[in-house]
């Protein structure tokens, strides 16, 4: 007679307890920021300490790993707020009796760039503008034909 291997769940991610509210997750474990902060605190000490190049490296990529981590958190948590005043403004304009405006994915993205470019100043900004250029010129390239892109590759060297 075959054994009947029971079966494990947790509830916290079972499709009966409905579905995952964001707000609420990162409210209830927002503990685990700050385990994560003094967790990155140790890893830098510990590559100050570390004499062996290979294991230095090791704990480079995971510190590394970490800061892209919280710096995409971050920057989601900072998007997630910027809608929400949107939409809190839009509560206030319905109540006056103003139809109801929702933001088209293309605006999000705008109101977003507008904000993180708000924030930076001088030089910085300069640098973060090159490299958003150059990325759309690479871009447009990309999708140029090959013999136009051939065409305009000697034009420019031309003018260099």
């Amino acid at each position: 007679m075959p054994v009947i291997k029971r079966e494990y769940r947790d509830p916290r991610f079972e499709p009966l307890s409905g579905p995952l509210n964001e707000k609420k997750f990162q409210k209830a474990y927002s503990f685990l920021d700050d385990y994560r902060e003094d967790e990155m605190k140790e890893l830098r000490s510990a590559i100050k300490k570390t004499k062996d190049e290979t294991e230095k490296e090791k704990l480079k990529l995971a510190l590394q790993s970490m800061e892209s981590r919280k710096k995409a958190q971050e920057r989601k948590r900072k998007e997630a707020e910027i809608l929400d005043r949107h939409r809190k403004e839009e509560k206030e304009r319905v109540k006056q009796g103003k139809k109801p405006f929702y933001l088209k994915k293309t605006e999000q993205r705008k109101r977003l760039l507008v904000d993180r470019f708000s924030e930076l100043k001088g030089k910085q900004l300069d640098r973060v503008l090159e490299r958003r250029r150059k990325k759309v010129e690479a871009k447009e390239k990309k999708k140029m034909p090959w013999s136009r892109r051939e065409v305009e590759g000697r034009q420019h060297k031309k003018k260099l």
